[in-house]
């Protein structure tokens, strides 16, 4: 039997009586703690590149845990990645809606790691700027199809269900976005 003082700040956030019988309140907070730790980052490299702005993507992902904490644990059984990406997408357009087309910062997608020597700094650099000039030429649903599958690492029925096009049309434009690549890069 546990004391009523000994309850941890985690358990705070979930009021037991507040949920549905089946639902304890420790469940809930450690299983919302392992959904911002696995998708985090993947949420917020996906906000960020299709935002420009990594101030904003936070925002959206915040957002995205917020409406997390609203549910369940039983209700996103085998569809919490899609339904992260969607609920982080909804709030990403709602954004781009909002914002002057003045506010876009074509180059807040560079990233540079400064660990490294100088002259690898320069070369991934250049090679950051070469990748990132070819990924803006592609469509916006060719962008987002090459970053839910690339860096969110979502399946593509998972990349059906964010976007909301058949799993093949996400193939598709999957096939489309890193053929496009390939010939872009090839020829710098």
């Amino acid at each position: 039997m546990s004391h009523p003082a000994s309850t941890s700040a985690a358990e705070d956030l979930v009021d037991p009586e507040a949920s549905e019988p089946d639902s304890s309140g420790p469940r809930t907070a450690e299983w919302i703690a392992e959904v911002v730790d696995q998708f985090q980052r993947p949420l917020l490299a996906y906000a960020t590149g299709m935002l420009a702005d990594r101030t904003a993507a936070q925002d959206a992902v915040q957002e995205t845990f917020l409406q997390l904490c609203r549910k369940r644990p039983d209700d996103l059984v085998d569809r919490l990645a899609p339904w992260l990406f969607t609920v982080c997408r909804s709030r990403v357009i709602d954004m781009q809606r909002k914002r002057s087309p003045d506010r876009l910062d074509p180059d807040a997608v560079a990233v540079i790691d400064p660990a490294p020597r100088p002259d690898a700094v320069a070369q991934d650099h250049e090679a950051h700027e070469q990748i990132a000039a070819s990924i803006e030429t592609l469509s916006p649903r060719q962008r987002e199809v090459i970053q839910l599958r690339m860096q969110a690492g979502l399946s593509y029925r998972e990349i059906a269900d964010v976007t909301g096009m058949t799993v093949s049309n996400v193939g598709f434009h999957l096939h489309q976005a890193v053929k496009s690549l390939r010939d872009g890069l090839a020829v710098t």
